[in-house]
């Protein structure tokens, strides 16, 4: 192997790369932002072929359930499409405190009953990571942890170990010797991601990579990272609410839209099987601006509360919109949808929408129930505590159907619903729910004294 140096400037921003400086980044046109970075670049020989491989028939190529790995938590795996694909490389991603560390060392320790995992903390000591696990509960023999950030020594304790997963806890806190830019710098993330996709590409061993975020909740590093990788998940959550939701951005072997649902508590992340159950239990007496909603996220229908506050604005003070779980652009469509079909007049009240449980959704199946909520709070109506919503709202005021409607009224059945307000034109068979199917927004207060309950 041959070596030869070179300098190189890379985007703070983005990870791009330029062989000399210029003032505006190309790609994500950012002032200011590339960095000067000399390193050795390796350049293999072409006669080192340790790593040649014959091609193969791709109808002969051997595939099916024993390609994939059990984490042990039912949640990841349907989120991963049935488990971690041997050979993969998983980025997990999420706000600092969120709960990267503790998943990731409940999947090690879930599958170091099975064979040998290889935990490496290069942001904790051995010790520390023995605290935490500790508060985890007990952890089988098969899971060794060691503090390092070299990956060069990470893959000699593979080579002695033979683990059947690699967990690399941060990174960014990860480097290679042979580069001499410093840890957390673009040029040693994507070297060091290269370095351990040819590790479990070549010894068909999953990697579970953690990732750090910046202040705006965006992947450190360059975005190159995000291509490297065959799986990104993103860990997403208000730390000041227990609820975690865990996403996949991208997922080369299982679908992207599914959200894998878990509860922080003292002994660790909980597994939420029923999210509907869990966000609605702590809802007491219905009141004016609080109604249930229905919608989708991937295969699982997920119900839960909207609530709105409207008031008026001070004298001289411009009238302010906030949502909170809710998309803002969304609520300003519904706003003025109402205001244009309704008559009612907003330009003067302050609008607040928040989605109680800590969940954030930009579903259009809420339009309806955003609507209603709002209309609950400004005209003081209580709506029965067995009625929920679901329909987009279009700019004209029309409710239109949304997908999955089968499973959502189902499920709202299976959790004692009665009542049921949708798009009129709605694809459904017969149903056990009280169903008011509506067309346009202007039909809504008609309906509310059928819908509504004493306050």
């Amino acid at each position: 192997m041959s070596k030869k140096r070179r300098t190189v400037f890379y985007c703070e921003n983005c990870g791009h790369q330029e062989m000399k400086w210029v003032g505006r980044c190309p790609e994500c046109k950012e002032w200011g932002t590339l960095k000067e970075e000399p390193e050795e670049e390796y350049v293999e020989e072409l006669t080192n072929l340790s790593s040649f491989q014959t091609p193969q028939v791709l109808n002969q190529v051997k595939s099916g359930a024993t390609v994939r790995f059990s984490t042990g938590i039912g949640e990841i795996d349907r989120l991963l499409g049935g488990g971690l694909v041997i050979g993969s490389v998983m980025l997990l991603v999420g706000d600092p405190g969120i709960g990267k560390s503790t998943l990731s060392l409940i999947i090690a320790g879930n599958m170091a009953r099975d064979g040998t995992v290889l935990y490496v903390s290069g942001e904790e000591s051995s010790e520390q990571t023995k605290i935490r696990a500790d508060r985890l509960g007990a952890f089988p023999d098969g899971l060794y942890v060691v503090s390092e950030t070299n990956l060069e020594l990470v893959k000699k304790h593979f080579e002695t170990l033979k683990p059947r997963l690699i967990i690399i806890d941060s990174i960014q806190s990860s480097f290679l010797s042979k580069l001499r830019s410093t840890p957390g710098s673009p040029s040693q993330i994507k070297e060091c991601t290269l370095f351990l996709i040819k590790i479990a590409k070549q010894e068909n061993v999953p990697v579970i990579l953690v990732g750090q975020v910046t202040k705006e909740s965006e992947l450190a590093g360059p975005r190159v990272l995000e291509h490297l990788v065959d799986t990104v998940v993103y860990l997403e959550g208000d730390r000041t609410q227990s609820l975690r939701i865990a996403r996949a951005v991208k997922n080369r072997f299982g679908p992207t839209e599914e959200v894998a649902l878990f509860e922080m508590t003292a002994a660790g992340l909980i597994e939420v099987a029923n999210p509907s159950e869990y966000l609605l239990e702590s809802r007491n007496q219905t009141m004016p601006g609080s109604v249930i909603v229905a919608s989708t996220r991937g295969s699982r229908p997920i119900f839960t509360e909207i609530q709105a506050l409207v008031t008026e604005t001070a004298e001289g003070i411009p009238p302010r919109q906030i949502a909170i779980g809710v998309d803002r652009n969304r609520l300003l469509l519904v706003t003025a949808v109402i205001q244009r079909w309704l008559g009612e007049r907003l330009t003067n009240k302050n609008i607040f929408v928040s989605i109680a449980g800590g969940i954030e959704s930009g579903d259009p199946a809420l339009d309806l129930g955003i609507a209603a909520s709002i209309i609950s709070s400004i005209r003081g109506i209580t709506f029965s505590s067995k009625l929920f919503w679901v329909g987009e709202l279009t700019l004209s005021g029309e409710i239109r159907p949304v997908p999955g409607i089968e499973r959502l009224v189902s499920e709202g059945n299976r959790l004692g619903f009665e009542q049921c307000v949708l798009a009129k034109r709605s694809k459904l068979k017969q149903s056990e729910l009280k169903v008011f199917g509506i067309e346009h927004l202007r039909r809504l207060p008609a309906l509310t004294p059928e819908l509504s309950v004493e306050g």
